[in-house]
């Protein structure tokens, strides 16, 4: 597809803060554990408890990003995160410590429901804004790759120099980000107001209200109760039980991330290393099959079938996995490598779908609240999916594969019916004589 200017500068910003992220993600355990001196068991916890407090904080994004633009905020917050790189070099203790990463993961958690937000009023047609989106999560992954990969010059060095350097590093990445996005142009701006006759009404004949003398709006729609719904704090019903239904959706990276690794090492008598292995597959692949991908979700229709699509793909994943621990050898690996091609496949659907209806089903005027209570499904699930994948599907055994699969079929079916529920009802009403 063909970017334009403003869309080419947020795949770049994206490249460039996720260069820093891969720096970080790859080299802070070392920097926090062997220069500040803080224990494994600290830094998990102050990562762990930061991230609890965060999903509330990060709310607020979402509420700043309605009321002085989402390109304003997001560049706010990459210029935050920058900032905590930095303050990270001042860190002596464990509540320094804590501070600090508050801040970092607050800032962090906000981030992605602001770039979608931004990415709406930035290409205001559907089918682009997802493509787009769908090139940044590209992009973004080879970036956490590539930076992973440049923090082993710290790691091998293994001095407070080259760990200092590296933070230095990190920092300017985000700040770059946040000087590429305040480039990005807001195309879709608000339509003029009418011009009114001496009566109070415009030339439709609507009053300042929006409404002419039936009551009704230029969609057939009752104005008094689009404004209560535009004052609301909390999205809509239908809104909530997507982002509700989301979240077992999006079970997929826990899958990947916990529940993989440990029934690989725990449960299968695959190799150790078939976990690092099948971690590549999933980037690889991720990479070459989100864009096309992307190009499936055009119209409501097909869209909210995704959801569907997306919960049946990732039941056969979890009788994979099942399949796994009662074979050994070659036949096991295949089983693990089945499971994460089709995990995977599912990740690039729900990730496609949900981009799309996340923002077409929210108001404009509450894009940016919408979109960080919807990103509550996903922060959620990475502070509880762990806990639910060691407490009750792994320990389990193959029982918790075979629940985890019928619950994530019945969760996809369930957000679609809810999603095309709530798309007819935003869809503007059309005169009968039109």
């Amino acid at each position: 597809m063909r970017l334009t200017a403003g869309g080419r500068r947020l795949a770049v910003a994206a490249l460039v803060q996720s260069l820093g992220i891969g720096l970080f993600m790859a080299s802070s355990m070392a920097y926090f554990t062997r220069q500040v001196d803080l224990t494994a068991n600290q830094v998990a916890s102050g990562l762990a408890l930061a991230g609890i407090v965060a999903l509330g904080i990060s709310l607020l994004g979402g509420v700043l990003a309605d009321r002085y633009g989402a390109r304003r905020v997001l560049a706010a917050v990459y210029t935050g995160r920058g900032l905590c790189c930095a303050a990270y070099l001042f860190v002596t203790g464990f509540w320094q410590f804590m501070v600090v990463t508050l801040c970092a993961v607050a800032c962090d958690r906000a981030g992605p429901p602001v770039l979608q937000a931004l990415v709406a009023v930035a290409v205001p047609e559907r089918q682009e804004r997802t493509r787009l989106l769908a090139v940044v999560n590209v992009v973004r992954n080879c970036g956490l790759g590539a930076g992973a990969l440049a923090a082993g010059v710290a790691l091998a060095g293994d001095t407070q120099a080259a760990y200092r350097i590296t933070l230095v590093a990190i920092g300017l990445a985000f700040l770059g980000g946040a000087v590429l996005v305040l480039r990005v142009p807001e195309l879709a701006a608000p339509v003029p107001a009418a011009r009114k006759d001496e009566t109070g009404k415009d030339e439709t004949g609507k009053d300042e209200t929006g409404k002419d003398e039936t009551g009704a709006d230029e969609t057939g729609g009752d104005v008094t109760g689009r404004k209560r719904a535009g004052n609301r704090v909390l999205p809509d019903g239908r809104y909530l039980t997507l982002t509700a239904l989301n979240f077992l959706l999006f079970f997929f990276d826990t899958m990947l991330l916990v529940a993989m690794p440990v029934w690989i090492l725990e449960h299968t008598d695959a190799p150790r290393v078939t976990v690092s292995v099948l971690f590549a597959l999933n980037t690889a692949l991720v990479v070459v099959l989100q864009i096309p991908v992307s190009r499936l979700a055009t119209g409501q229709r097909r869209t909210t079938r995704m959801l569907t699509w997306t919960g049946a793909v990732l039941g056969v994943s979890s009788l994979c996995f099942a399949a796994s621990g009662s074979v050994a050898g070659g036949p096991a690996v295949a089983w693990l490598a089945t499971a994460v091609v089709l995990l995977t496949l599912a990740e690039v659907i729900a990730n496609a779908a949900v981009w799309d209806l996340s923002i077409a089903l929210a108001p404009p005027e509450q894009r940016g609240r919408y979109l960080s209570v919807f990103n509550l499904s996903v922060a959620g699930q990475r502070v509880l999916g762990p806990v639910m994948v060691t407490g009750l599907l792994l320990g389990a055994g193959t029982l918790g594969w075979v629940v985890a699969a019928a619950v994530l079929v019945v969760a996809g079916g369930a957000a679609e019916r809810v999603a095309r529920a709530a798309g007819e009802r935003t869809r503007p009403v059309v005169p009968a004589d039109a």
